[in-house]
């Protein structure tokens, strides 16, 4: 199963331009495959459509296109087929034109839309098995105007399933942002390329279950795009477990966490740490916290305090005694906001040439971002830091909301400044690294609860420990995070899900073989 590819707007319209003027691919032949790409896919999610009442709406341009070669194709399968035209003929695009043209001579019922029509068009989409929408596509940007609002309004309230072409009509293509209205999609049928409107939020709340479908643009014209979405093959990239290892086989991590207020991160991170494979934890804690952490697998060592609970100056010293003959550091789920702990993340950071997971704390306490600099960056490319948005506002001097608002921007400009593999948590979650990013399709709701990152930088650390390149570890234990949120969602519903529920199922995530995600073909949100 290869990898899917994300693209911009931009870049589809670069891919379809070099198909069309490079290689000579004639602009209908993409059309002609696009809408027959779409009724096989019709087929797979509706069955045998012979008789079925599909009601097409279709735009001025290519989108319109496709719509009309739908509309062609539905009828050689018998089914019962109506255009609505949401422009003017006089105003459809050359290809758009053409298939109108075969689609009048094949006596096809077409009906442009205006204020007289719309009363009809309200009565033929409560009576119609099928929507498909077809008005708007990579093109667009913006807020829907003209009569389109008021069709969108009229789709979003009838409850027949809604397809669309490429992506939901009102969806940025490229940021997933809606001005206004937008069609809420059953299923959203994407042509060559995913978008990455449809895997970012609001955009990706429009599109029900989304596929990628081939039309006949060749792979390589999307060569140099190295953003992907997250799926089963990720998997394929876990390091394999030798019939001879043991638990030095499979390293040994010390985790630097916790204090008075807060002992369930570090209890959290360290248990993940096991569960995702390393052969070995050892727990750093505050002396004085040292007694909640029971006998067990992970070796829970005091160190020296201040009088609130936390690491301090007093703690940096035993802190890289312990550090020595350890493979991977994770630092700081549940530090606390001692103002000394700044000194003990420089001196951690400073000291170690390892891989290590930053995350929580650990990011708050970095202090200037720029001393990162005088560290090596061939150290940095081994390091994986993981913020949420709260998070890496404050290390970057950015307001949280802007960063939500450019996701993929602010994760790949954060990695490229910092030289560090970037996990910006969120819906989605995006990874940025190594010249390349992954933008999560795994997780929901359930999993907006305490100590769920925690456990998350516990799967790295321990995916970091068994060797995997830092970027991958990344990719995958965000992966294997989301879906073990999602094995725990469908079995136990929405609401009620805590972080220690997600331990005794990590192991089963990350031991399926890619083969079981193998038939993944929707990316359902």
């Amino acid at each position: 199963m290869r990898p899917v590819v994300l693209v911009t707007a931009k870049e589809m319209q670069a891919i379809d331009r070099r198909a069309i003027s490079e290689l000579g691919i004639p602009s209908l032949v993409l059309m002609e495959n696009a809408g027959v790409a779409v009724v096989r896919e019709l087929e797979r999610e509706f069955g045998d459509l012979e008789g079925k009442r599909c009601l097409i709406l279709a735009g001025r341009g290519n989108n319109g296109g496709d719509g009309l070669v739908i509309a062609r194709h539905l009828l050689n399968r018998d089914a019962k087929v109506k255009v609505f035209l949401v422009a003017e003929e006089r105003d459809l695009s050359q290809d758009c034109r053409v298939n109108l043209e075969i689609f009048k001579k094949l006596q096809g019922e077409i009906h442009v839309i205006s204020p007289p029509v719309l009363s009809k068009l309200k009565i033929n989409l409560a009576l119609n098995d099928l929507v498909i929408d077809a008005m708007v596509g990579t093109g667009f940007s913006g807020q829907l105007r003209g009569v389109l609002p008021e069709v969108v309004e009229m789709v979003n309230e009838c409850r027949t399933p809604v397809v669309s072409v490429d992506i939901p009509s009102g969806v940025d293509p490229t940021t997933g942002a809606v001005q206004g209205q937008a069609v809420r999609a059953s299923l959203t049928v994407a042509l060559g390329f995913m978008k990455t409107g449809l895997v970012l939020y609001p955009g990706r709340e429009y599109c029900g279950k989304t596929c990628v479908v081939d039309i006949g643009l060749p792979k390589n014209l999307a060569g140099d795009i190295k953003r992907r979405l997250t799926s089963g093959q990720i998997m394929s990239e876990l390091p394999k477990r030798p019939a001879w290892g043991h638990k030095g086989t499979f390293g040994h991590c010390l985790v630097v966490a916790g204090s008075k207020p807060m002992t369930g991160a570090a209890y959290l991170a360290s248990q993940a740490l096991l569960r995702a494979g390393a052969g070995l934890v050892t727990l750093a804690v505050p002396e004085s916290i040292r007694h909640l952490f029971p006998p067990g697998e992970v070796i829970t060592v005091p160190v020296a305090e201040t009088g609130a609970g936390c690491f301090g100056i007093s703690s940096i010293e035993p802190l890289l005694k312990i550090m020595e003959r350890k493979d991977v550091l994770v630092v700081g789920p549940g530090l606390g906001s001692n103002p000394e702990l700044e000194n003990v993340i420089r001196a951690l950071l400073e000291s170690w040439q390892g891989p290590l997971v930053l995350d929580a704390d650990g990011l708050n306490h970095i202090g200037d971002r720029s001393r990162l600099q005088s560290i090596p960056e061939k150290v940095r490319r081994k390091w994986v830091f993981t913020p949420h948005p709260g998070e890496l506002s404050r290390l970057l001097k950015v307001p949280a909301a802007e960063i939500n608002a450019n996701r993929m921007d602010t994760a790949w400009s954060a990695h490229q400044e910092l030289g560090v593999n970037l996990v910006l948590k969120g819906a989605p979650t995006i990874i940025a690294g190594d010249n390349r990013m992954y933008i999560n399709s795994t997780g929901n709701p359930a999993m907006g609860t305490a100590g769920m990152g925690d456990v998350l930088t516990g799967i790295i650390g321990g995916l970091l420990a068994q060797g995997m390149d830092p970027f991958l570890a990344a990719a995958a234990g965000v992966y294997a995070h989301g879906r073990a949120g999602d094995h725990l969602s469908s079995r136990y519903g929405k609401r009620g899900i805590i972080a220690s529920d997600m331990l005794k199922v990590i192991p089963l995530m990350l031991s399926a073989e890619e083969g079981e995600y193998a038939g993944q073909r929707h990316y359902d949100h």
